[in-house]
């Protein structure tokens, strides 16, 4: 589901939410339960140096007995490449991880699969590449097996419109097919194409689980948008966000505190199954 066909509102504090107690029963109950988790902004602070942008601390150490349980699922979905996330989100237990906003999937036995660019897609892609090189900015470009960002963090005002300007004039002159997008995230903008989103990702996992198990997509940015919209009414959207906005998301949580707290409640409840 597209994000913008439903309407943005502020969500509710997660610690104030008249459902918490309610779905905590629910998990210690369940059969099955489901965990969605993006990776920059939600699981780690952003960083000037896009490779350092470690987990939180104390979210490694809360993870892993989540992973151990035998009754669940967890998932990580991000914009991110695996090669990247590999090395970023260093877990004893393996993990399921989407990433490239979901054109790429790596299973916890170890098998990959990547859903590739089309031609003309990739001419886009490719073409975008080269031109900001040429200008003198391959310094911030972020390259993907089926994407490109273009990142500005840390940079003045005036070398964010630059950046920005430069990004929106390859790509229009570039005659890109309706699939492509650039897309603003924060600090920057992703070249990418709207055939795979983190919406479809969810509904796709969402899909493969059986009936309405205790499920939740933690996410903090625009590109997770479509995320909360897919697993609202079958799940918690919790944007992770030290200043709340607008969203799809029902519920927020403030990193890094709030975020350790619903991670620890979360082992705690499941821990607790009587199933």
């Amino acid at each position: 589901m597209d994000y913008k066909k439903r309407s943005l509102k502020l969500p509710v504090r997660w610690e104030d939410a008249p459902v918490r107690v309610k779905f905590w029963e629910r998990l210690r109950s369940a059969k099955r339960w489901l965990l969605l988790l993006d990776y920059d902004g939600t699981l780690a602070p952003f960083h000037m140096d896009r490779m350092k942008a470690t987990p939180y601390e104390g979210v490694v150490e809360r993870l892993e007995p989540i992973l151990a349980l035998p009754q669940g699922r967890v998932v990580v979905v991000s914009g991110r490449q695996i090669d990247d996330l590999k090395q970023l989100l260093k877990l004893r237990h393996p993990v399921e991880i989407w990433g490239s906003h979901g054109r790429e999937h790596l299973l916890p036995d170890g098998q990959y699969r990547l859903v590739d660019l089309t031609p003309e897609e990739r001419r886009v892609v490719d073409g975008l590449t080269a031109g900001m090189r040429e200008l003198g900015f391959g310094g911030q470009l972020e390259l993907k097996p089926t994407a490109v960002a273009v990142h500005w963090r840390g940079l003045p005002e005036g070398a964010h419109k630059r950046l920005r300007e430069a990004a929106e004039k390859l790509f229009t002159e570039s005659k890109p097919p309706e699939t492509l997008e650039l897309m603003p995230f924060e600090s920057g903008v992703e070249l990418r194409s709207r055939s795979r989103t983190k919406g479809q990702v969810v509904a796709e996992i969402l899909a493969e689980e059986p009936g309405e198990i205790p499920s939740a997509f933690l996410g903090d940015d625009w590109t997770d948008e479509d995320g909360f919209a897919e697993i609202h009414g079958h799940g918690l959207g919790l944007l992770v966000r030290t200043q709340v906005r607008e969203s799809c998301a029902d519920y927020f949580l403030t990193p890094p505190d709030a975020l350790l707290l619903f991670l620890e409640e979360w082992l705690d409840n499941a821990k607790r199954n009587t199933r």
